[in-house]
């Protein structure tokens, strides 16, 4: 049973509630009966998600398996119409409104919710995850996973969570997962994630460079209110390293030069929690591109690219498994390690990681143009890191996880 530290009093619980709770509490309660009644009659329904908006990750490629492979199966997945992926799940059938009635009652149905992050996929997070950690719901709870652990996190720490399953990427991060963040052994599977089984050099483009650095959560307004807070942040963004550094990528006229001289082109993705900072780089050469998250599908990016520069990033896993040369630019180590996510035992960028690691712009592109002039080909020594980290490279991610699921 799980056991929440640092219980709050009752009277602290009261004076946590918005208005905004007590309307999702009443649309729960009116979903319950009609939700319990289609159970019965259906039995094993799953719900599969991510974000209210994405359909692009291992929730994805799992739903998508599924409506494929069990066709009559009662899989659906939530999913605002408004989001510029709805079009491509809808294709395969048995979506549903995020955040509607319908929605509501999936709750009450599933048998099995798999999701990408940590209570989002669900109606309301806030009144839904109340139940879901005490054992309320009537479903198994399945963690997709999205990111990988590399230390202590809150997404997977069996503390604050109550998963039936967690699928790790590796051996390695169960380790973590497990001894860590307090998960039981029994409940982690070093699977590999679901959303490997799409990656491949189908749309590898050898004159594409890509440049996708994570958030920074200091730096993050997304849920502030207070327009004089939100103000400040932005302003801390202007002043921040991180902004600066990935302002004098942009207007590198050492890289430019160097874009040119060979006819490539370059991509700086940010993070879907930094998107709203985009507009504050403009590129002075049209081989420049700041890509934005509704006209990029964050995989089709990865497999494009021949070369890949991140700073903390998970996608710097995706982008290794597909044995691509890749490097970590951290001119704000300290300060991340300090104020989002710092290193553990089990995982190191410099023991473990999949590529150099430089503090400096020109140390990056030197190491660019050295891999440009092998045809961008990975490094030995970081192509064996990737062979014995990765569990598999045979694309029955998807499979093997649902056969785990199924038999829960």
């Amino acid at each position: 049973m799980l056991t929440i530290k640092n219980e709050l009093k009752l009277s602290d619980k009261i004076k946590m509630v918005r208005v905004d709770d007590l309307w999702h509490m009443l649309i729960l309660m009116m979903a319950w009966i009609p939700g319990k009644i289609y159970k019965f009659l259906h039995g094993d329904v799953w719900v599969i998600t991510e974000y209210p908006e994405n359909a692009r990750d291992n929730g994805y490629w799992m739903f998508r398996y599924m409506r494929k492979r069990f066709p009559k199966k009662k899989v659906f997945y939530p999913i605002k119409k408004k989001s510029s992926d709805y079009k491509k799940v809808a294709k395969l059938g048995n979506t549903v409104e995020f955040g509607s009635f319908r929605h509501y009652i999936l709750f009450w149905a599933a048998n099995k919710y798999l999701g990408t992050t940590k209570f989002h996929g669900f109606p309301d997070e806030r009144t839904c995850s109340a139940f879901q950690l005490r054992n309320l719901a009537g479903f198994k709870y399945i963690f997709l996973n999205h990111g990988v652990a590399r230390g202590v996190s809150s997404i997977v720490d069996g503390e604050h969570s109550n998963y039936e399953m967690v699928v790790a990427m590796s051996e390695g991060e169960k380790e973590t997962i497990v001894n860590i963040n307090h998960q039981p052994a029994d409940k982690v599977y070093a699977l590999g994630f679901c959303r490997h089984d799409n990656l491949d050099d189908k749309l590898l483009d050898k004159k594409t460079i890509l440049f996708m650095p994570t958030w920074r959560n200091w730096l993050d307004y997304r849920h502030e209110t207070d327009p004089e807070v939100i103000e400040n942040i932005k302003k801390d963004y202007l002043n921040s390293e991180y902004y600066k550094r990935c302002k004098e990528i942009i207007e590198s006229k050492r890289l430019q030069d160097f874009l040119e001289k060979n006819d490539l082109h370059f991509v700086m993705y940010l993070h879907g929690y930094a998107q709203a900072y985009s507009s504050y780089f403009k590129p002075t050469s049209d081989r420049i591109e700041i890509a934005k998250k509704e006209e990029y599908f964050v995989q089709d990016i990865l497999k494009k690219a021949a070369y890949l520069i991140t700073d903390y990033s998970s996608v710097i896993f995706d982008f290794a498994y597909m044995k691509k040369p890749c490097v970590y630019y951290q001119f704000d180590a300290e300060e991340f390690a300090e104020k989002q996510y710092a290193e553990s035992e089990y995982y190191s960028y410099e023991k473990d990681g999949f590529g150099p690691i430089f503090k400096e712009l020109d140390e990056v592109i030197d190491h660019m143009e050295e891999r440009y002039s092998k045809d961008f080909e990975m490094e030995e020594k970081y192509k064996n890191r990737v062979l014995n980290y990765f569990p598999s490279f045979d694309k029955k991610h998807c499979e093997r996880t649902y056969d785990i699921i199924k038999s829960l």
